[in-house]
């Protein structure tokens, strides 16, 4: 094998990386992720060769996982060593995680994320660098495409993220990083859970990607990397419209609540975009997320009936009449809540803050001599019909009661799809009982029989307290 002679090309294209996505500033002090691993090494050495040029500092990280024993030890003392060679502050730390947890990888990475998120807040950190290269590109590109992801996840590993994370060697490929440390005369170490089976990404990087390169196209991984390039490039262009979209769709934001006819005017490429800025939104996260739940969802929107539900990881989507419900994941059934009212005063009733109050006077004598009871509104009560202590509960399973101006009882269930009011507010729905029976309901307001009318002579009127968020 010739001897390699790329070694300061590769320094330039870095160099031009980090210009690229502005990565850093003059005087920031950047944390460097280092494994121990090739890669890692690679970063540490490239950035420490630039950093004169590029007027930054250096903070060596090590996180050991505290899966390998001995090899796990072996590989903060190496990092050590080499900080202490190069004369750059290190921080060690040590994370105890579970070898039979269902997914170890994803553990692994929760603990890195904490990590990082500490080192920045504590040593005064301005970015974080790892050594993700071109190659851990590809395979996360791969890894996506066929786990169903839809466009926005094709843009696979970003070199730089809100929480401060940079990948300087993004555009580089694992071959060249390993060619340059030889050239250099240096070291790492080699991490045998790399070549663990257990590990889906180890499959890719073992067995597929190999086999995609030399038997389908020889540069695979160079071309996944760069559909990785271009659709977090279509992914920046959408970000702004999508946002802009989403806000003019919402009725609601804790829990998120679209409006379905909003949405149907949208085109099914925006729809999409939407619709999974709404599960980030209510989830906190993409990562569980695929192009089959979007499309779940998406067919929930446009159902031409307005009733459905679908549960999603960690979230759980509900649609009744023009609305569409996401909230997390499905809590256990509303427990059923009474407050009893010992005279006329403020109660909390659920959602809202009651006040049943007696009013002395109802209003001024008419002029036409008729009574004015007859126009007081629907949330009027006869006092004397009454017998305190009132009882605040919430909506019971059938649950039936005449308000006035109807002629006979009706299901509370009834009158709330009639009137529109969502399903997931149903449960919850408040409501004044006295001797056992309905009084009063929310929106829907007095009962026949206990309603001030004529003959009244002491009256109670049922409000809410505007501001209350029960």
């Amino acid at each position: 094998m010739p001897l390699y002679n790329g070694g300061t090309v590769l320094l330039q294209r870095v160099a031009r990386t980090i210009g690229k996505y502005r990565m850093l500033r003059q005087g920031d002090l950047v944390g460097v992720a280092v494994s121990g691993g090739a890669d890692s090494v690679c970063l540490a050495a490239v950035l420490r060769a630039l950093a004169p040029q590029l007027g930054i500092r250096l903070h060596i990280l090590h996180l050991d996982h505290g899966l390998r024993g001995a090899e796990s030890d072996g590989d903060a003392a190496f990092v050590t060593s080499l900080a202490e060679e190069w004369g750059l502050p290190c921080t060690i730390e040590h994370a105890r995680l579970d070898p039979n947890h269902g997914n170890l990888e994803q553990e692994a990475r929760r603990a890195r994320q904490r990590f990082f998120a500490e080192a920045i807040r504590s040593a005064g950190l301005a970015r974080v660098a790892t050594g993700h290269t071109l190659s851990d590109q590809a395979e996360t590109v791969l890894f996506r495409l066929v786990r169903g992801s839809g466009p926005g996840g094709l843009s696979g590993i970003l070199p730089v993220t809100a929480e401060g994370v940079i990948r300087p060697l993004i555009e580089v490929d694992r071959v060249e990083v390993r060619q340059w440390l030889g050239s250099e005369g240096l070291w790492w170490r080699e991490d045998s859970s790399n070549l663990d089976p257990r590990f889906r990404r180890n499959v890719l990087r073992q067995r597929i990607l190999p086999d995609l390169e030399e038997h389908v196209r020889a540069g695979s991984g160079k071309a996944l990397a760069r559909l990785a390039s271009l659709a977090a490039s279509e992914e920046d262009y959408w970000r702004a419209v999508v946002a802009e979209t989403f806000e003019r769709s919402i009725v609601g934001e804790n829990p998120l609540i679209f409006n379905t006819m909003a949405l149907r005017q949208l085109h099914p490429a925006l729809l999409r975009r939407v619709l999974r800025l709404g599960l980030e939104r209510a989830s906190g996260s993409l990562r569980r997320f695929t192009l089959e739940h979007v499309e779940r969802l998406l067919r929930l929107a446009l159902k031409s009936d307005g009733e459905g539900q679908a549960v999603l990881p960690g979230v759980t989507a509900q649609r009744s009449f023009e609305w569409l419900r996401l909230a997390p994941a499905v809590p256990d059934a509303a427990a059923d809540w009474m407050v009893e009212l010992p005279a006329p005063g403020r109660a909390p009733a659920g959602p809202i803050l009651l006040e049943v109050l007696e009013e002395a006077t109802v209003c001024p004598a008419p002029a036409d001599g008729t009574d004015c009871l007859y126009n007081v509104g629907r949330d009027w009560l006869d006092y004397d019909r009454l017998s305190f202590p009132l009882i605040l509960r919430n909506l019971h399973a059938g649950d039936t009661y005449q308000p006035v101006g109807r002629d006979r009882p009706v299901k509370l269930k009834h009158l709330m799809q009639s009137e529109r009011v969502p399903s997931w507010n149903r449960a919850n729905w408040p409501m004044i009982v006295s001797k056992g029976r309905i009084v009063w309901a929310r929106r829907f307001g007095a009962a026949a029989w206990a309603a001030a009318g004529p003959g009244t002579r002491r009256v109670l009127r049922v409000g809410e307290v505007e501001g209350f968020r029960g």
